[in-house]
């Protein structure tokens, strides 16, 4: 999956699950009762960072925490890994479809 934070939940409220954490993000996926949250991209195309790259705070952020030119090699990592990326995503939907 892709992960692109400008923001994100640090920490999680008593009750709530935790399904998913990564070595940059603690909290990438929770539920609580029937609700679910993801911190992380599954619905990505050719087209997804290039559209969010138009939002100037999106690359300036990006470029904080990856340096320069890091919207590039983003992109590029992107396409690399896209149909692995659309694997992820459908075994993710497919599996949100049996639990609801």
């Amino acid at each position: 999956v892709l992960q692109w934070h400008s923001y994100e939940a640090y920490d999680l409220p008593t009750k709530t699950n935790l399904l998913a954490s990564s070595p940059k993000c603690n909290v990438q996926a929770f539920s609580f009762d029937n609700a679910f949250g993801l911190q992380f991209h599954v619905e990505q195309t050719n087209e997804t960072v290039p559209q969010w790259a138009c939002v100037p705070e999106y690359k300036s952020a990006l470029e904080s925490t990856l340096g320069q030119n890091a919207l590039e090699k983003f992109k590029l990592d992107v396409e690399e890994n896209l149909k692995t990326f659309n694997n992820s995503a459908k075994i993710i939907y497919d599996n949100f479809k049996k639990i609801i």
